[in-house]
């Protein structure tokens, strides 16, 4: 039995993957892990994602490409193993969820922002939307087993609350309604018939607008200034339900909608008190997994082909 140290279960749980897979690696077996395969294709996959995230210098160090390697191939054999637990547990993660996390993340990009990360992670949807399927397989098998151990008591939200009384300083916030379109001058044309009552923002926002949240009337949600493009900070600027001039960004020409404010405002403990159930839960979560995880890598029984694998430079 080869024993493989533990190194990031983090990067397990965001990473994105990146290469497309070529057809003559996915039936090369790079390793086992009781005795089922790890294909050089799902290896390559984690490995050049780790790869592409070192500046040059970087990957072309020798040590820190072997360690590189290393946590790819420990990565890809914990895949493995969860999913034979998860085959254990009866836990599977239906398509309808995968695709549900996958419309979140999309909708928190601007139009072309979801491709333009796509392509610079030199990644595809059908990649992602497998590193999606895996990471919601992990947050269910750390539910099913370890329940109890993440239970949260009040008393340590509270402390929690006195202690780290700066986090709950929450800024001016507003919710915001978009439209977006190639120039300027057809961003003018469909604010003057907004202003003239010809449509309705979010009508308009439905039928004309290219991004992806035209289909919600192109709601934003809440955001507060910075922590969206420069483009949206104007809206801080508007007024209650009036409609912003045209706004040039990258992603192509904006108008805005203000629905609502929320002014800045320090949380009592019951507006804070989910936010730090769920802040706590994840941390306690996070730990017992990779306990869990240290102690199924040490229990497996994991071979490997040191030929293929040393020839993955």
């Amino acid at each position: 039995m080869r024993k493989f140290l533990f190194f990031s279960i983090v990067l397990l749980l965001f990473a994105l993957g990146c290469t497309t897979q070529v057809e003559n690696q996915k039936n090369i077996i790079l390793a086992k892990a009781n005795g089922d395969p790890i294909y050089l294709s799902d290896f390559l996959t984690l490995y050049q994602q780790l790869k592409a995230e070192q500046d040059d210098i970087s990957q072309k160090n020798p040590k820190i490409i072997d360690g590189l390697k290393t946590r790819a191939l420990n990565e890809a054999i914990i895949l493995v193993l969860v999913r034979q637990e998860a085959a254990k547990q009866q836990i599977r993660i239906g398509k309808e969820r995968v695709e549900n996390r996958l419309s979140d993340w999309k909708d928190g990009y601007p139009p072309g922002g979801f491709e333009e990360l796509l392509k610079k992670q030199n990644t595809t949807e059908a990649i992602l939307k497998q590193r999606i399927e895996d990471q919601l397989l992990i947050e269910k098998i750390t539910e099913t087993l370890f329940a109890n151990e993440t239970l949260i008591p009040d008393e340590e939200v509270k402390t929690y609350f006195n202690q780290h009384s700066k986090e709950f300083l929450q800024s001016e916030k507003v919710h915001v309604f978009q439209i977006v379109v190639p120039t300027t001058g057809e961003a003018e044309k469909i604010r003057q018939e907004i202003l003239s009552g010809k449509t309705s923002f979010e009508s308009a926002a439905r039928a004309r607008s290219m991004s992806p949240d035209s289909s919600k009337g192109g709601d934003l949600g809440f955001f507060a200034k910075n922590e969206k493009i420069d483009a949206f900070n104007e809206a801080f600027n508007l007024q209650i339900n009036t409609v912003s001039k045209p706004i040039s960004s990258r992603f192509g020409v904006h108008l805005l909608k203000v629905v609502e404010k929320k002014p800045a405002k320090r949380l009592q403990f019951n507006e804070a008190k989910a936010e730090i159930v769920n802040k706590l839960k994840k941390e306690k979560q996070a730990r017992v997994y990779r306990e869990w995880v240290t102690k199924i890598l040490k229990d497996g029984e994991i071979q490997r082909n040191e030929t293929v694998y040393q020839a993955t430079y």
